[in-house]
């Protein structure tokens, strides 16, 4: 049976890794996906790619740090399917760099992403969730980074740690309208965000010998946990992060 049939969805950041595995499995469960990403041709390619599995799914193109196209976003996908349902706040960027070096329009690209956006973006959610009058999943995007620290990561760390407390706090006020929060603690995860560092001689070999389960994650490892997280089976959790680490924290 699927999971999520009847369901709308919005996923930002979905054209490519961890958002696209998310996307293209909620197809699979059921739902009216929305592929959304800053590229119109890449978001219309992941949506066909769902309706040629049997699923239902459109692209709609959104830079989530402008607030005009997060509302033209959401405007689209009322205006196609009637009602939002799920939304996961995938969306995000990291830049590696060492502190030292790090210049502010960096600092202000990052927070403008993996901030702004998902701060307004479930704004926006909250609300037509609340109007709609019949509750909802919202699910942020976080890291085992809004717990770690991780040298050359500080400009991304802390917004992590930043939507950390974000989830709690929309988990705190929107709980009265039937509206689950929830955050996905992502652990290392291969995929072309994380490249760059990886191809550096002998790092993927040293982060892979510090993960318990002996391999780095993949898209798909998170997809299960954003269905579970966006199905009535998790009504009774909100305003917590579930990690998908491979037991990395647990060390």
């Amino acid at each position: 049976m699927s999971r999520l049939a009847g369901k709308t969805a919005i996923v930002t950041g979905s054209t490519r890794g961890i958002g696209r595995g998310i996307a293209e499995r909620f197809g699979r469960e059921g739902a009216n996906v929305v592929v959304s990403g800053t590229n119109a041709a890449l978001c219309e390619e992941v949506a066909a790619s769902i309706r040629k599995e049997g699923g239902s799914a459109i692209g709609i193109a959104c830079n989530i740090a402008d607030l005009d196209q997060i509302n033209h976003l959401y405007d689209k996908t009322l205006e196609t399917y009637g009602e939002i349902n799920i939304v996961v706040n995938n969306a995000g960027i990291a830049i590696f760099k060492p502190f030292v070096e790090v210049e502010p329009e960096t600092v202000r690209k990052i927070w403008d992403v993996n901030l702004f956006g998902t701060f307004f973006s479930g704004q926006r959610a909250a609300k037509e969730m609340i109007r709609q009058g019949k509750g909802g999943k919202i699910i942020n995007m976080s890291s085992i980074s809004e717990e770690v620290g991780t040298a050359h990561l500080t400009q991304y760390a802390m917004t992590k740690g930043g939507i950390k407390i974000m989830t709690k706090c929309m988990a705190l006020e929107l709980a009265e309208h039937g509206i689950n929060v929830n955050a996905i603690g992502a652990g290392v995860i291969d995929t072309d965000i994380s490249m760059e560092e990886f191809a550096k001689p002998g790092m993927r070999e040293e982060t892979v010998k510090r993960i318990p389960w002996g391999r780095m994650g993949a898209p798909e490892d998170l997809a299960g946990t954003a269905v579970f997280l966006a199905h009535e089976d998790s009504d009774y959790i909100t305003g917590t992060t579930v990690y998908v680490d491979g037991g990395l924290l647990a060390m």
